[in-house]
């Protein structure tokens, strides 16, 4: 592989981020990856866990629910050690969600999500939990492990030269003229600056914090704060969606042993200073109480929030803005600094893609980009660092009672491998 002379620095190290270094380090260019904290520590690392069908959208943003099944299917091939197909139901819980089933039939098959109606007494007599379904239907959701997968496909970069700086907060875009020429960032308490021909801002909702930092205007980003509620035990090995428009407390899903209950939208003007009330976490188990009663029974465990960074349009209700996402181009800055605004988790490696391509067509340099081997990656590791206490103890717990944890304890030895902390 010919390598490129231009470097570019990538900041954030969420889904969007490291896509977008894997497939510039394979495509030839000098790039360094930032996060102000671990791989997979910001909005990639805070969501449901849900591998999208685009079923949920389908009625509403199409676009974005193309977009989710055709990177549903690309991420099940490439990375499907993390993915479980577990499947989601579209659940009607009273006759106005039961009508709308006949518009979400109809998109899904419009925009190529395969669904399907179940036969509603057959469904009850065997999810006996679920007894207050009026009308259901299936489509393809899955459940992903995102730290894992995250984790695998920075690692996947490092392979192909990407430099990662975890813990390392970039707090200024440097400008020469008519184009970037650098970042200043602290890690460890000492400040540095280094050079770069090019920066991609893939911090999410912080797109527009860091650019306004720097002098510069503001990203279209319209931070979203969503709660999630983790509760005790399941209710089904599938993931259920509410048979209605995307609202709040509308998702169940079983992660683990436990069951995620999601998600609030509510806009907030700093993602950092955002706190979930406990008062609205218990509107969302009573919402969710209408079509599941045992909800209100389950042991809350935990609860977090994750900040998405949706693209801000005229309308203020982040329930109706899309989920699509849009690469934007500092104006009067040749493009050379590029902010991703928008996306899900579910379509990161489009995202990083795209950039890729951006940034080939911008140089002149035709490449092919090829998806990364998931699955060679961890053995390339796993012989590499065999030796390292912590990767050697991850990797010891194959085989005994805790084996289904020992990729989390894998990834986090990965993780301080590559971020230059070992």
């Amino acid at each position: 592989m010919m390598m490129m002379s231009e470097r570019i620095a990538v900041i954030g190290a969420g889904i969007n981020g490291v896509f977008s270094a894997y497939y510039l380090s394979t495509s030839g260019y000098d790039v360094t990856l930032f996060d102000r904290g671990d791989i997979d520590s910001g909005t990639s690392g805070r969501f449901h866990g849900m591998l999208h069908s685009g079923a949920r959208y389908a009625t509403n943003d199409p676009i974005s629910a193309k977009e989710c099944i055709t990177e549903n299917r690309r991420i099940s091939g490439i990375a499907g050690r993390f993915v479980e197909d577990t499947g989601g139901y579209f659940i009607a819980a009273n006759e106005e969600e039961a009508q709308f089933g006949d518009d979400l039939y109809e998109a899904c098959r419009r925009v190529g999500i395969d669904i399907s109606e179940l036969p509603l007494d057959d469904f009850v007599k065997n999810n006996p939990k679920l007894s207050r379904s009026r009308r259901v239907m299936m489509v393809p959701d899955k459940v992903i492990r995102s730290y894992e997968f995250v984790v695998t496909v920075a690692a996947a970069a490092h392979l192909a030269g990407t430099k990662i700086r975890t813990f390392s907060d970039v707090k200024r875009i440097e400008i020469d003229g008519d184009s970037v020429s650098g970042i200043e960032y602290e890690r460890a308490g000492k400040m540095a600056t280094e050079k770069f021909d090019m920066v991609i801002n893939a911090t999410g909702p912080f797109s527009g914090k860091i650019l306004e930092q720097s002098g510069l205007d503001q990203t279209p980003v319209m931070p979203s704060a969503g709660v999630m509620v983790v509760l005790e035990g399941q209710v089904s090995r599938s993931i259920i969606n509410r048979m209605r428009e995307p609202s709040d407390a509308d998702i169940l899903l079983p992660y683990w042993n436990n069951s995620i209950l999601g998600t609030s939208a509510v806009v907030v003007e700093d993602p950092d200073q955002f706190r979930p009330e406990m008062e609205d976490i218990q509107m969302m188990i009573d919402d969710m109480a209408d079509l599941i009663p045992e909800v209100k029974n389950m042991k809350i465990r935990r609860y977090y929030y994750s900040v998405r960074p949706l693209v801000e349009e005229e309308s203020e209700d982040s329930r109706t803005a899309s989920r699509s996402f849009r690469i934007v181009s500092q104006e009067g800055l040749n493009d050379t600094l590029l902010s991703v605004v928008g996306g899900k988790f579910t379509t990161g490696r489009l995202v990083g893609e795209e950039i890729a391509r951006r940034i080939i067509e911008h140089y002149g340099t035709g490449r092919n980009l090829k998806d990364p081997d998931i699955d060679g990656t961890i053995e390339t590791f796993e012989e590499r660092y065999s030796r390292d206490p912590v990767m050697a103890r991850s990797m010891s717990r194959r085989g005994t009672i805790d084996e289904e944890y020992a990729g989390i304890a894998e990834a986090y030895a990965i993780s301080a491998i590559i971020g230059g902390e070992r």
